[in-house]
């Protein structure tokens, strides 16, 4: 069952069909001699200051299944690291075939970045490629962009659920949190994604209400609404979830050792609810941003546990143990009519000299690891700006979450890709927003281009906030949001919704505009 935890995340990246039953490939040199065993990612950097990649949308030939090519190969969606100041230079191609009964259009929301909404950059609404053609993003990372963990996957509305859980979403990398806590450094990172992905071709999901029918716009009519009959660790239908696209994967930590968990929740519906065996997690970031980043809370929380919904991020310290261990993800309670999210393990931790031998020296080897995570004496400048003082919020707003059998709304409204903004908000203020779940089963909240803080959940006070742009609020439940439109990069409009996108693609978005 869920555990009540002080953070709540969501994080979406998915690949296609996954066949491997386990894997212990090295797949990059580690440290001391001893080859590294971890389900490496491809990455993207940065020459003169613009990451620069191509990813086409393609059906799987294998699975059916939506994916990203890049590079020539498919199923591979690179990390993006970027510096604050530099830009990502981003060219999506439609590779879909023509659907009679599907739009199969595509686009990219860059999830968690401050940046703007408006075209080239993170414009989700109007944007759109079809089948055929092509779209070109030059997202400026401003020079105040926190350091962290972000990602970016299709928002393509009523086709966001089959194409993140096809896999077409990767993680965003903002470097620089090393500095603010410098014991960072001399840790090995680890970018680890988390999926949910369809096993084989032509995937329906049983709990998702609206499912493809010939003759309709946009593909979709409604249906009735499953539950999980007060079964939440009941076995998933049809998906499996991945580590880096792997169904039980190795990660390599030596006894003693400290490494940099960096964790995305990149499912279009799964809550993880991670621990390790037998080892706390040094938590220091969420959803992008250092816990201290909020005036008063302290830079590192030791948690058993950690929860991220999908679409969240969370970053943390793991120490290696004398013995091998397990990443596990405990059974999550999404409510009387929520999704089936059991138990499992994700990977094994293991220490790599039981499978290569030891090191030809282990002098030194984690010496610099030991240190305490402190903050650095001085902040780079940029890590102040979300920090100031507050001003007086400028408005309250209540959001209310609803469905039914035909689909789901805020506020009583099903989204409209025409329609008004339902929120006209102002640059440089502060608003106070209510968020209300009148549902049996959970919804998860996010917010393009800005990040929030939670003050109250179900009526208790938090007493350590953390800047977020994804939160859980259980059924029946409401949780009350700081919302900082401070930054004026913002300008413009932009989208709210529920984050397990199902109910994102039946209705439950809206517009905000912030002038």
């Amino acid at each position: 069952m869920h555990r009540g935890a002080p953070y709540r995340l969501i994080v979406v990246a998915v690949l296609g069909f996954v066949a491997l039953p386990h894997d212990t490939r090295v797949f990059a040199a580690g440290d001391g001699g001893i080859p590294d065993v971890f389900p490496a990612i491809a990455e993207v950097g940065v020459q003169h200051g613009t990451a620069t990649l191509r990813l086409d949308a393609v059906l799987d030939p294998v699975t059916g299944a939506p994916s990203f090519s890049y590079a020539g190969t498919i199923g591979v969606a690179p990390t993006i690291r970027v510096s604050p100041g530099d830009t990502i230079d981003l060219t999506l191609g439609n590779g879909f075939p023509y659907h009679q009964n599907r739009i199969n259009a595509v686009n990219i929301h860059f999830h968690g970045l401050t940046v703007s909404p408006n075209p080239p950059a993170d414009e989700t609404i109007m944007t759109l490629a079809r089948v055929g053609e092509v779209l070109h993003y030059r997202v400026k990372i401003p020079p105040e962009q926190q350091p962290g963990l972000y990602w970016y996957h299709p928002h393509s509305h009523g086709e966001s659920y089959r194409e993140v859980t096809g896999g077409m979403s990767g993680a965003i990398v903002v470097e620089g949190i090393q500095r603010r806590i410098p014991a960072l450094a001399s840790m090995k990172e680890r970018i680890i994604i988390l999926r949910d992905v369809a096993i084989g071709a032509n995937y329906v999901d049983a709990d998702m209400p609206m499912q493809p029918q010939p003759g309709v716009s946009g593909g979709v009519v409604p249906r009735p609404r499953a539950t999980n009959n007060g079964s939440p660790c009941r076995a998933e239908d049809g998906l499996q979830p991945t580590l880096n696209r792997l169904p039980h994967a190795r990660i390599g930590i030596e006894p003693g050792e400290r490494q940099f968990f960096r964790v995305l929740n990149a499912s279009a519906a799964r809550h993880f609810d991670l621990s390790i065996d037998g080892s706390p997690l040094q938590l220091v970031a969420v959803d992008g941003m250092a816990l201290d980043a909020y005036p008063g809370t302290p830079a590192v929380r030791t948690v058993d546990h950690v929860v991220i919904p999908p679409g969240g991020r969370a970053e943390f310290v793991v120490t290696g143990l004398d013995r091998p261990t397990v990443l596990r993800s405990a059974c999550y309670d999404s409510g009387p009519a929520g999704d089936a999210n059991p138990a499992l393990v994700l990977a094994d931790l293991v220490d790599p000299r039981t499978i290569f031998g030891p090191p030809a020296s282990t002098e030194g080897t984690h010496a610099a690891a030991t240190a305490p995570l402190r903050l650095a004496a001085v902040l780079p400048p940029h890590q102040g700006a979300v920090v100031a003082a507050f001003p007086t919020p400028a408005a309250r707003r209540t959001i209310t979450f609803t469905e039914d059998a035909n689909g789901f709304y805020i506020n009583r409204k099903a989204f409209e890709m025409a329609g008004p903004p339902a929120v006209v908000a102002r640059a440089g203020t502060i608003e106070d927003w209510t968020i209300v779940n009148r549902t049996d089963e959970v919804h998860d909240f996010h917010i393009h281009q800005i990040h929030f803080a939670a003050r109250r959940i179900d009526g208790a006070a938090v007493a350590q906030p953390v800047w977020q742009d994804t939160i859980v609020v259980r059924p029946h439940g409401r949780v009350e949001l700081l919302m900082d439109f401070r930054d004026p990069v913002i300008r413009g409009t932009f989208l709210y919704h529920c984050h397990i996108l199902d109910h994102e693609d039946q209705g439950m978005m809206a517009k905000i505009r912030v002038i």
